[in-house]
């Protein structure tokens, strides 16, 4: 049995295809298929297959029934959906699942050889036919889950791009990017990366006219000019010609340096008093940011993705760091949470409360320090099975109750929601921001980053 999500909706038996005919049973299977190997809550279900509106309790069990008939009739006697007392589990032994598949090769390490680092590259983006849930309801498409796979898919287009123009082989890239612009016509990274893939193979007046395309678009659609990178493209389009096998993109890299930021640390007040004296002393250096999520912050390093980032402690055995500075830690619950009225919290009072657990790839000692497992008195914390991989989902889980999660106190600055309240938890150790980086040869910019922060805190 093979399982598609990455485009339309697909369930292949025996290499025949089956489809379920109402709307709502394929919803249903489609929002289980999203949290493959998973089990969403009856809201979380509820949200992604009946949008914002939602479904009544009797709708839903109707329609979980009526998926548990077409599993049966159309997959096998051992295909169907459990409820374990917390979510929906779709359960379908012996099937391969696009999404889980793709899921693997994005965590897994990247070859440093770029060749080979674009074959694997490749190998995850071949499992996308369209937008995730091509054929799904229309409230999916700005689901953050959603959005955050789609935008997974195009960093690794992006970086396939970079891994196909450093092997001299920009050919290797050109078809995933011309899907990518086909579905996503407004967005200049991915316009900007695919003329200078059509540069490189030598295709330079069909790369001025796709350019002229995009221009007119974006001013007569959304009235507004090309900025950034596709700006900058097109003024190498129109320079000389130079090699395909040696693209403007190839230039050296020895003044910039790209920071990966934890979600919004990039906001703390020692961060930017950091980077403002990074442009005071080096105004030569260019530097870039990177957003990452819980599980990025642990991979971008390895796969090269970024130099640096900034984050809080712990990280890894054997990774540098840096301190930046120190902070508390606060308590985020529902604003409906029998704690959501107190001022301060102990340790001692969030027994009994189940906590938000991330997601598994995130390294253990990251998980422990936060949920500060095990408690003082030694007790373990009971976790929730929900495997979140970001703030947005954290946020979202919490707000749901009746679950509680552990944040940097700077969070009720930074994310402000009507929804859920931030206690104090005056008994917890304080928190360390730093940088962090892989050991590996000189690197003038990040030296220079090291150097900078040191001083601020000597």
């Amino acid at each position: 049995m093979r399982l598609g999500i990455l485009g339309p909706l697909r369930v292949q038996v025996g290499g025949e295809t089956v489809a379920a005919k109402r709307p709502a049973v394929r919803h249903l299977l489609g929002a289980l298929l999203l949290h493959s190997g998973e089990a969403p809550s009856a809201a979380r279900v509820t949200e992604l297959g009946w949008g914002p509106a939602g479904c009544s309790s009797g709708s839903l069990h109707t329609t979980v029934s009526r998926l548990r008939d077409w599993l049966k009739e159309e997959c096998g006697p051992t295909a169907t959906v459990t409820w374990d007392g917390h979510g929906y589990r779709l359960e379908l032994p012996d099937s391969d699942d696009d999404l889980a598949t793709y899921r693997q090769l994005v965590l897994a390490p990247r070859a440093t050889e770029p060749t080979e680092r674009a074959h694997e590259l490749h190998r995850a983006l071949d499992l996308w036919r369209g937008p995730l849930f091509a054929d799904g309801p229309e409230w999916i498409r700005t689901d953050p889950l959603v959005r955050r796979w789609e935008e997974s898919r195009i960093s690794l287009a992006l970086e396939l791009a970079d891994a196909a123009l450093e092997a001299g082989k920009p050919e290797f890239a050109l078809n995933q990017l011309e899907q990518l612009a086909a579905e996503l016509p407004y967005d200049e990274r991915v316009h900007a990366r695919l003329l200078t893939i059509l540069l490189a193979c030598g295709r330079r007046a069909e790369a001025l006219r796709r350019y002229d395309d995009v221009r007119r678009r974006l001013s007569e659609e959304l009235g507004v000019s090309p900025s950034g990178a596709l700006a900058e493209v097109h003024a190498e389009l129109l320079r000389e010609p130079r090699s395909a096998r040696a693209p403007f993109h190839d230039r050296p890299k020895s003044g910039q340096l790209v920071i990966g930021s934890h979600e919004a640390i990039i906001a703390l007040p020692e961060v930017r008093a950091l980077l403002a004296e990074m442009r005071l002393h080096h105004p030569d250096l260019t530097i870039k940011v990177r957003h990452l999520d819980f599980v990025e912050q642990v991979t971008a390093l390895p796969q090269g993705q970024v130099d640096v980032i900034v984050a809080y402690l712990p990280v890894p055995p054997g990774v540098p760091v840096q301190v930046i500075g120190t902070g508390s830690r606060a308590v985020a619950v529902s604003n409906n949470h029998e704690l959501a009225g107190r001022d301060q919290l102990r340790i001692a009072d969030l027994k009994g409360h189940k906590v938000v657990s991330l997601s598994p790839s995130v390294h253990q000692e990251y998980r422990d320090f936060w949920a500060v497992d095990p408690r003082p008195d030694g007790s373990r914390v009971d976790f929730t099975d929900d495997e979140v991989t970001n703030l947005e989902e954290l946020f979202s889980a919490v707000a749901l109750g009746p679950n509680i999660t552990v944040v940097p106190a700077k969070c009720r600055d930074f994310y402000p929601r009507p929804d859920i309240a931030y206690i104090d938890v005056v008994d917890m150790a304080p928190i360390t921001v730093a940088l962090a980086w892989l050991p590996g040869p000189e690197r003038p910019a990040l030296d220079a980053l090291v150097t900078e922060a040191a001083r601020l805190q000597a």
